[in-house]
């Protein structure tokens, strides 16, 4: 399933008006093909969608995950320090306006703001943070694919400014005693993102 039909698939729900779903969906793919998105795009959920799509069976909330992934770097600035803030307020703002549940919506605001300091207080806030690190723990040439792509996306940030900023990411991540929250990714992907996040240190 790709993004449109799974997008139109849920919201179609509670929005029985199909160009107002449309409509949404155009907003939310446009926003994503921003040019100076060079890894937080279309492609990044799609790679989010292929780990859920693994492990939906321990998912407790499936379609309050699927509508965090869509929103969750709704709005993505390299200037700004509240991006998951105001994703979790479009979110919001979007589903509010379809009359999805609050508590759903209240759940949902949750997930995508435990994507910024990357600690999950529930069983789907851990997975979804985990969908979102697993790049971290790829082949080499992917991991320093995405490494290059994020430098990219920060190109009119000065070298030493960069560095700086991103050495403090990488020393971040590497000081936690595990850079996933769950058992299935942990095993996976922490010693190959170990030595991801390693390998890029030492080269800056």
């Amino acid at each position: 399933m790709d993004l449109q039909e799974r997008y139109i698939r849920i919201l179609s729900k509670y929005l029985p008006e199909e160009t107002e779903v449309i409509k949404l969906w155009k907003a939310l793919k446009a926003v994503y093909r921003q040019t100076f998105r060079k890894y937080h795009n279309l492609n990044h959920l799609v790679e989010l969608f292929s780990y859920y799509d693994i492990h939906k069976d321990v998912i407790e909330h499936e379609e309050e995950i699927m509508l965090a992934i869509y929103y969750h770097d709704y709005v993505y600035s390299v200037w700004k320090k509240d991006n998951e803030e105001k994703s979790a307020e479009k979110a919001v703002q979007v589903l509010q306006h379809i009359g999805y549940p609050e508590v759903g919506i209240d759940r949902i605001k949750e997930l995508i703001l435990c994507t910024k300091h990357h600690q999950g207080k529930s069983n789907d806030e851990n997975y979804l943070i985990d969908f979102d690190l697993a790049i971290l723990g790829q082949p080499e040439a992917m991991y320093d694919d995405y490494a290059l792509k994020i430098r990219k996306e920060y190109v009119k940030i000065p070298h030493l400014l960069y560095r700086k900023g991103r050495k403090k990411v990488l020393q971040h991540f590497l000081s936690k005693d595990s850079i996933y929250q769950t058992e299935d990714f942990k095993s996976k992907f922490e010693a190959r993102a170990r030595t991801n996040l390693t390998n890029e240190l030492n080269r800056l």
